[in-house]
């Protein structure tokens, strides 16, 4: 197709079908044609043309190719509705060979893109978590233009547009793996099926199409021998490496969990792929001091001067209390917290259990306070619990600072609306599962204690003593404060490959 385009060019370039002057404006594009209608900006990408004094700006395969899946990204992640019917015109005009309409609509469509990757740092949380792009959007900035119109007349349209291709590293190593997904997912390949788990030495009765599912995603099974119908070593090598991917502990054990990563659909894979790939738009690309935290990967990681410093497992919403994806500041560390407890976990956590076992508040070291704007505590035996209505409950609750406290012995303060923030817990065995969707909106550090010591020696004018007998909430401020991002990708694009975690809030599915 690509060629025939090319060959089309040719014809077109040597007939200047479509080159005007500045007496035949009006009659550039013919106001009943079907390509009038699909024109989303006709009068900017007329001035295209008429600047450029090109009659052709599309001249290479390479170029549309390069363009065509750019646009065929956002049609797999189904979240743009609009490039999707440009894109179907798009190859509608290359089968029919109407390369005048086809350059003419490649060229408008990517003033559209130009302008889409402009504006997704601001939009793009909507577009890919909770609705779609349907509609035009305002041109892009004229020093973009500027840019557009310098590349066509100097000739680097090329590389203009590889330029605005999703930032997901190394771009040729993630059209090689979409390459091989797009390939499997119309190849129809057979779900893998066992009963109760398989590891080593066991027999395998479907060992091939095993292989063959973990391969086309990625992992190396050269050394495998699929003829032979045991779970062997190299077997057991690249079940770890497919665990690893998916954010699974690397026991080489074939369980319920693997199974699922392995049946995921090669369609379903691409859509992810090419949602999560869009996704990265939205976060920062600038490591000089930041701290991110992905929730679907249930991790965060600390950068400084570009070099990562810190990284730590986390826990963050459970699906009814999702944590929010936010960027926020990091401004202080609060020691020995006590925890004011949100109305919403009092009266549907709290008050139930103290319901059921009035000395439930001791032996979690609560207090009633009467009411939010005041410290004065209530004596909890003059309660009738039995007989309270939680929605009209008139005080509020606070746990006093200590081991058993729910934000453990450091709080790590993100001053929000939404009152999110990263903290310590009591709970450390909750971090050995895989999936650590547990809180009740903020996010739970494991290693909460080295994050502390490493701000305390590189972030504060004075290190705090950390004695016995320290005050609750002791303050201490950071020098300057941290961006902190929670984002929400579901691929990762990382330097060892692409990896891949579980949708634990859906968005994928809503999203796209």
């Amino acid at each position: 197709m690509l060629a025939k385009y090319f060959c089309g060019l040719l014809v077109l370039v040597s007939v200047h079908a479509w080159s005007y002057t500045s007496s035949d404006e009006s009659r550039f594009i013919p106001a009943d044609s079907e390509l009038s209608f699909m024109l989303i900006y006709p009068e900017l990408t007329q001035s295209i043309y008429q600047d450029s004094s090109l009659p052709i700006l599309w001249d290479s395969p390479e170029l549309v190719k390069a363009f065509e899946f750019q646009l065929s990204l956002l049609e797999q992640a189904q979240m743009a509705p609009l490039f999707e019917r440009q894109l179907k015109q798009i190859r509608h005009y290359q089968t029919r060979g109407q390369w005048q309409e086809l350059d003419i609509l490649l060229t408008d469509t990517f003033i559209y893109y130009l302008s889409y990757v402009e504006n997704a740092p601001l939009a793009g949380k909507e577009w890919y978590f909770s609705g779609k792009l349907h509609s035009k959007l305002p041109a892009p900035s004229p020093h973009i233009l500027m840019r557009l119109k310098s590349s066509v007349t100097n000739d680097y349209l090329l590389e203009m547009v590889l330029s605005y291709a999703p930032p997901v590293g190394d771009f040729d190593q993630f059209k090689a793996t979409y390459s091989v997904l797009e390939t499997a997912s119309e190849l129809n390949i057979e779900r893998y099926r066992q009963k109760g788990l398989k590891r080593l030495g066991d027999e395998l009765s479907d060992k091939t199409i095993l292989v063959e599912r973990i391969a086309l995603v990625g992992v190396d099974t050269s050394m495998i021998a699929v003829d032979f119908p045991v779970f062997d070593q190299d077997l057991q090598s690249a079940i770890k490496s497919f665990q690893r991917m998916h954010g699974l502990t690397d026991d080489g054990i074939v369980g319920p969990d693997t199974i699922k990563w392995i049946n995921m659909s090669f369609d379903e894979r691409l859509t992810s792929l090419a949602l999560n790939a869009e996704r990265v738009r939205l976060w920062p690309r600038d490591r000089d001091s930041l701290i991110v935290v992905n929730v679907p990967s249930f991790d965060m990681k600390y950068w400084e001067d570009g070099e990562e410093v810190f990284e730590s497992k986390v826990v963050v919403g459970r699906k009814s209390r999702k944590t929010p994806l936010l960027e926020i500041n990091l401004d202080s560390v609060i020691l020995n917290p006590t925890w004011n407890v949100p109305w919403k976990i009092m009266v549907k956590d709290i008050l139930p259990k103290v319901k059921a076992d009035e000395s439930y508040l001791e032996t979690h070291n609560f207090q009633v306070i009467d009411g939010w704007r005041t410290m004065e505590t209530v004596d909890t035996t003059d309660i009738d619990w039995q007989t309270i209505n939680f929605n009209s409950f008139p005080y509020r609750m606070r746990q006093q600072a200590g081991s058993r406290n729910a934000l453990g012995l450091y709080k790590f303060n993100t001053p929000n609306k939404r009152a999110i923030y990263l903290h310590d817990t009591p709970s450390k065995g909750l971090f050995n599962d895989d999936f650590r969707a547990y809180s009740s909106g903020c996010i739970r550090v494991e290693h909460a204690e080295e994050l502390a010591e490493l701000l305390f020696a590189t972030k504060v004018r004075k290190v705090p003593n950390q004695s016995n007998d320290l005050a609750p909430n002791t303050k201490v401020r950071l020098k300057k404060r941290i961006p902190v991002h929670i984002i929400y990708q579901t691929v990762l694009f990382e330097e060892g490959g692409i990896q891949y975690r579980g949708d634990i809030y859906q968005y994928d599915k809503e999203g796209g």
